[in-house]
């Protein structure tokens, strides 16, 4: 008994004779039309016989393929031995861009569509044939590791792999960041007193903006701590929960 059947349209006559091919060279046997169904004899016979002979029916999928009348019985007796699929009897490939409907939907088929290279495609197909588990021979490459996410960390300055590096990015960009606020939280203080003391704002202008720069910097510093004991607390929740 040959282990495959090849169902195909004359549409794909090329590619059903390269999966042939394939096959035979990977260690199956095969019965395909192009080679086996000679001159002189009864096309139905052989297809019966085709069809009893082997084992599993392989499928070409392709817009002619899913559209032509005479492909559908040739599939839909092994469908009938294997429903569920568990014996894997049919084995879809699909070589052209098409959508199966209805029965072969419901079927995971080998695509061979967009693939790089022949090699590539010829892999695919004998993994496709292959029944049971598909473990690779060679153990497989380890993906590289990524780093977790913090996403309270600032980006790193200047640019480096190093811990020193990363260290230095993280104090730079905290210093700039409360210098830009301590220096707009100044600004405010400064336009109140400002408002509030106009005498002195003309007499001791100089003593003004040293006040709003000291209460600017109080007032980071408030901040600051207040944001840290709120991550704090929240840390502690967490646990608790």
């Amino acid at each position: 008994m040959k282990d495959f059947f090849i169902s195909y349209n004359r549409a794909d006559k090329r590619w059903a004779e390269w999966i042939a091919w394939q096959l035979e060279s990977g260690g199956y046997s095969v019965l395909i039309q192009a080679w086996d169904f000679r001159q002189g004899g009864n096309y139905v016979l052989d297809m019966q016989r085709a069809l009893e002979d082997s084992r599993r029916t392989l499928l070409v999928l392709s817009p002619d393929f899913l559209r032509s009348q005479f492909t559908a019985p040739e599939w839909a007796a092994t469908f009938a031995k294997d429903p569920s699929g568990s014996q894997g009897l049919l084995l879809p490939v699909r070589v052209r861009e098409c959508q199966p409907s209805g029965l072969l939907a419901q079927l995971v088929y080998v695509d061979l569509v967009g693939l790089k290279n022949q090699a590539q495609a010829r892999e695919l197909l004998l993994q496709g044939a292959a029944q049971g588990r598909v473990k690779p021979a060679i153990e497989p490459g380890m993906p590289a590791l990524e780093r977790g996410s913090n996403l309270r960390s600032e980006p790193p300055w200047p640019p480096g792999i190093s811990l020193f590096a990363r260290l230095a990015g993280t104090v730079f960009w905290r210093l700039l960041r409360d210098l830009a606020l301590m220096l707009l939280l100044a600004l405010g203080v400064l336009f109140l007193l400002r408002a509030a003391l106009p005498a002195m704002a003309e007499e001791q202008a100089g003593k003004l903006y040293a006040i709003a720069m000291v209460c600017g910097l109080v007032l980071v510093l408030a901040l600051e701590g207040a944001l840290h004991a709120l991550g704090a607390w929240r840390l502690r929740r967490g646990v608790r929960a």
